[in-house]
């Protein structure tokens, strides 16, 4: 009994000192966060007291006003150039080259003899169809010649016929022989008729010869290969020696490819909100990268008068005159148009559209300093300009480039 009742006081005073020791760790804790959050506390009031202090208490924007845009404009569209003539030229007739007189890059005038085909073959046949020919026109002369004789049997005849038909009527003769008078002089006439349709289809037969022998002097003509026009030889395709046969572009490739390069087309697709304003004999800027700082007229001289279906543009034709040779077709040039405005505009800087789902504005300002969302048409985009139709005045002040914090009716000032 005596032992446990020294315990107890032990015990006690244990758990008191247990307490004690984290009061004071509680004590610590706190002032340690008040150390921390004093220095905090004392930046906030300075911050508040500076801005509270400070004469900028709204949005800083700056202004500019729309600019009127210029009663012409201009339409830069691409292209390639190309010769205003150009032509694949086959061979017509079968053979080998015999001799080539051009090659890629010659200068050549129309009619000009490009190269010689050797077919004896087709020389061969214009001789025989010419023999077919002279004995056709020799056996049209010998039914000449035997209808001359019939129409003389044939007037035998008659005299005869004439001269026995009486003497028949007075029976100085018998009817036998006044009956094969009559036949005999029927028969003549008939071979009269007779040398005559002879005649006729010699003459067709001189006829069909002759047609023969045209087709093949046109043919043996194409042994001599010509140019169809001025221009340039552009591609050579054959070799003295080769053998060549008459074809098209579905045969193969063409002995000699020539081009026009004096005067140059260019092709281009005009889009459907400028075709309306394209007119044939307008002029054109060409502007060629390889040639800097020179600037080439075109005139536009035919239009398709209709727009593409699917492209919703309109096929265009500058002619440019080249007669320096400064320009080469298949070269990729840009082509100018100085248009003229169909209605007045305003232009404004890119910056300044706002885009939301509610679709396309401008901030614009009003008396009081407070934004207001106004709603635009926009026409041309032009990079960093863009073309305004309506919705705002040139007076207007807009916000360059507003914020995507700025809300219909706040307060801003102005820099």
């Amino acid at each position: 009994m005596t032992q446990q009742t020294e315990i107890a006081p032990t015990e006690q005073k244990t758990a008191s000192g247990t307490m004690v020791r984290l009061g004071g760790a509680g004590i610590l804790f706190f002032i340690l966060i008040a150390i921390g959050a004093l220095p905090r506390l004392a930046r906030q009031r300075e911050t508040l007291a500076a801005v509270q202090e400070s004469p900028v208490t709204h949005p800083v924007v700056t202004i500019i006003h729309p600019q009127k845009g210029q009663a012409t404009s201009e339409l830069l569209l691409p292209g390639n150039i190309q010769p205003l003539y150009s032509a694949a030229v086959f061979a017509r007739t079968e053979g080998y080259i015999e001799r080539r007189n051009v090659d890629i890059g010659a200068r050549v005038k129309a009619g000009q003899v490009l190269a010689v085909i050797s077919s004896p073959e087709m020389d061969q046949q214009l001789l025989q169809a010419r023999a077919t020919l002279a004995q056709s026109e020799a056996s049209l002369e010998q039914t000449k010649a035997a209808l001359e004789q019939s129409k003389a049997n044939a007037e035998l005849a008659r005299l005869t016929k004439e001269r026995d038909l009486p003497l028949g009527q007075q029976h100085a003769i018998s009817q036998q022989i006044v009956d094969e008078v009559v036949q005999a002089y029927n028969a003549r006439v008939a071979d009269v008729s007779a040398a005559g349709a002879n005649i006729l289809a010699a003459q067709a037969n001189v006829t069909a010869n002759r047609a023969n022998v045209a087709r093949l002097q046109q043919m043996q003509s194409f042994e001599r290969v010509l140019a169809p026009f001025d221009g340039v030889i552009t591609a050579r395709n054959a070799e003295r020696g080769d053998l060549v046969s008459a074809g098209s572009a579905a045969a193969g490739k063409p002995l000699f490819s020539i081009a026009q390069s004096d005067t140059l087309r260019i092709q281009i697709d005009v889009p459907q909100s400028e075709a309306v304003n394209i007119e044939d004999g307008q002029k054109a800027s060409v502007i060629v990268k390889e040639r800097l700082g020179r600037v080439y007229t075109g005139t536009i001289v035919r239009r398709a008068g209709s727009l593409d279906s699917a492209a919703r543009t309109m096929l265009t034709e500058v002619q440019v005159d080249n007669r320096d040779e400064s320009l080469l077709p298949g070269m990729y040039a840009q082509v100018k148009f100085t248009l003229a405005a169909q209605s007045t505009s305003l232009i404004i800087p890119t910056s300044s559209l706002v885009i939301d789902h509610s679709g396309l504005h401008v901030v614009t300002l009003r008396e009081n300093e407070k934004v207001h969302f106004v709603p635009v048409v926009i026409g041309r985009d032009m990079g960093t300009q863009v073309e305004v139709l309506s919705g705002i005045q040139d007076s207007d002040a807009l916000v360059a480039s507003p914020s995507d914090l700025l809300h219909e009716g706040q307060d801003v000032q102005v820099r």
